[in-house]
């Protein structure tokens, strides 16, 4: 499996947990087990380790998108972009990852999952990350 997919299964894992109010590690945990997508073992890990390191650095991730979007903040988006927010903030500040990658990969699925603008608001809070 592809990191790609790994990243797309990762943002459903958030976007549950945001939708739901709960615990995104229980989420995790709970998908991870009804094994609807086979996951290799580098899937889970990379999942996994994203997962812990969200909700250890959830202040900071919501503390950085809250003074980076402009007229916004996390409790007025919705639940697409905050959970895909949440993920690329986390991934630029806190994985070596190159800002190209994690802006394109979280750009591509806010074009999927998301309404119409989503990936310009999602590329724009990002770049303002990055600046930062």
């Amino acid at each position: 499996m592809s990191r790609k997919i790994a990243r797309e299964e990762l943002f459903k894992i958030l976007f549950e947990a945001e939708l739901n109010d709960a615990s995104i590690a229980e989420v995790s945990e709970r998908v991870i087990s009804r094994g609807e997508v086979e996951l290799s073992k580098n899937s889970k890990d990379f999942i996994e380790k994203y997962v812990k390191g969200i909700v250890e650095k959830k202040d900071e991730i919501e503390e950085t998108l809250n003074s980076e979007m402009t007229n916004w903040s996390l409790d007025r988006i919705g639940n697409v972009e905050r959970a895909l927010l949440k993920f690329g903030t986390y991934e630029l500040m806190f994985e070596d990852m190159g800002h190209e990658i994690v802006v394109n990969e979280i750009v591509e699925l806010a074009k999927k999952y998301g309404d119409e603008k989503s990936h310009e608001f999602i590329n724009g809070v990002l770049a303002k990350i990055i600046k930062k």
